[in-house]
């Protein structure tokens, strides 16, 4: 019995060493995870940063006009269901877009980006509207090393800045400008007598447009009158325009900032030069500017089209067309939509895609998942990675190789549609753009015939 009893105790004393022993390796577990995914696992943030330089004031804040609408839609879109989802916190953080007016300097763009890095502490930086705005913004990402999602600036502008290491761009080439606008001019053939007068800002913009535009011009048979670059300011033009008379113009080109060409174009008017058509970049791309000329001076301009409302893309946020979208901001801001309303929207769609992919906000993370991109957006598709040799003809290729940096740096830029457009007389506004020249995307439909001026003022 005496045994007995000390073999139970025994018996029981293992049992409670057994216990205690599960216990200690239980308690040294949950202290283990405990560490692991409390103290070690990184602390989500509270918002996602997204810096956003904007001319919203001066002389281009005609592309800036749609932005804070974008930023407000955006914002509400992304965080309506909590934010962007990042796999490094397992959550979704909210974005907050922080705008700063560029007032449409370049220096100022500079020093504006400068403040959203090192004051605002944004995870990265969305800039558009222009290579006076995009390229000292990119140049200071480049230098802070944080990612930039660059549109809306003509590509070899922009690329000749770099090069670029944290920086990407998507928009049209130059290139593909110059072809619309001798294609515009093709479609009316006998119409004219393939006289060119030209002038161009004296800005990154004017001189690349100038190259190109007097290049293929000539290559197709047509006499240009290269009347050079002028500064910005200009107000006299009229030297222009009587050398343009007396060489018999009948079409007149160029590119230039809406204050300036706003003075030619009255100019010409006053001095009874009323050219068949004007094809003119960067200052007539919006129904403001058009209206801004005053009387009946925008009838029959023709430009460069980035996204028309007819354009087949669908946004990968909203799942909205360019019209829907257009419509959206009209109903929501009584006026009339432009292009940059919808290349803003892009450029999200491309930085919140990103920050999905990222999912996180190291820095470096981020910056490689926009170089991985390839996504379809309500501009069309974006993708950095595909050769431009699989997009471009023979023809183009032969002009992408005489600038260097289009081939060397072709991962810093993915190539969107550019078409024709003639501002015309409206029914719901004052002008309307029509399609007119469609040279190689098939899905956008031209929606009316090209007209010269002179028959347009006629109606």
């Amino acid at each position: 019995m005496f045994w007995r009893k000390i073999h139970d105790r025994r018996a029981v004393s293992r049992v409670f060493a057994i216990i205690i022993s599960v216990v200690v390796v239980a308690a040294a577990a949950g202290g283990i995870l405990y560490y692991t995914t409390v103290i070690q696992a990184p602390r989500a943030p509270e918002v996602i940063k997204i810096g956003w330089p904007v001319p919203l004031t001066g002389p281009i804040a005609a592309f800036g006009e749609p932005d804070p609408w974008v930023a407000k839609q955006i914002e509400e879109i992304v965080n309506r269901d909590g934010g962007v989802f990042l796999s490094e916190y397992n959550k979704r953080v909210p974005i907050k877009i922080i705008m700063r007016d560029t007032k449409s300097d370049p220096n100022f763009a500079a020093t504006v980006a400068e403040e959203l890095i090192t004051r605002e502490n944004v995870d990265l930086i969305v800039v558009l509207h222009t290579p006076g705005t995009t390229v000292p913004v990119s140049g200071v990402c480049e230098r802070y090393k944080v990612p930039c999602i660059v549109y809306d600036t003509p590509v070899l502008s922009w690329i000749q800045g770099g090069p670029y290491q944290w920086s990407f761009l998507a928009f049209w080439t130059e290139i593909d400008v110059a072809n619309v606008f001798v294609g515009i001019w093709d479609k009316l053939g006998a119409r004219t007598n393939k006289v060119v007068a030209g002038i161009w800002s004296d800005d990154p913009d004017g001189r690349t447009f100038r190259e190109l535009t007097i290049t293929l011009a000539r290559a197709r048979g047509y006499t240009v009158i290269d009347s050079g670059v002028v500064p910005y300011g200009t107000l006299d033009f009229s030297s222009y325009i009587r050398e343009w008379q007396s060489k018999g113009a009948e079409i007149l080109t160029g590119n230039l900032i809406p204050p300036d060409f706003a003075a030619l174009w009255r100019q010409c008017r006053e001095l009874g030069f009323i050219p068949k058509v004007a094809t003119i970049g960067r200052s007539i791309l919006f129904p403001s500017s058009v209206e801004a000329l005053g009387g009946d001076l925008g009838v029959g301009l023709t430009t460069e089209v980035w996204v028309h409302k007819v354009s087949p893309f669908r946004s990968s946020l909203t799942g909205q067309t360019p019209r829907e979208l257009a419509d959206a901001y009209e109903r929501a801001t009584g006026k009339q939509w432009s292009t940059p309303l919808i290349f803003s929207h892009a450029a999200f769609e491309n930085a919140i895609d990103a920050l999905r992919r990222a999912g996180s906000l190291d820095k470096t993370k981020i910056r490689d998942a926009i170089g991985n991109t390839n996504l379809n957006t309500i501009v069309g598709n974006i993708n950095f990675k595909k050769s431009k040799t699989e997009i471009l003809s023979p023809e183009e290729l032969a002009l992408y190789n005489r600038y260097k940096p289009l081939i060397d740096y072709q991962n810093s830029y993915s190539i969107t549609p550019v078409i024709g457009g003639q501002w015309v007389k409206g029914t719901k506004w004052p002008y309307e753009l029509e399609v007119v020249f469609n040279w190689k995307y098939d899905n956008i439909p031209e929606t009316a015939d090209v007209k010269t001026i002179p028959e347009l003022l006629r109606r």
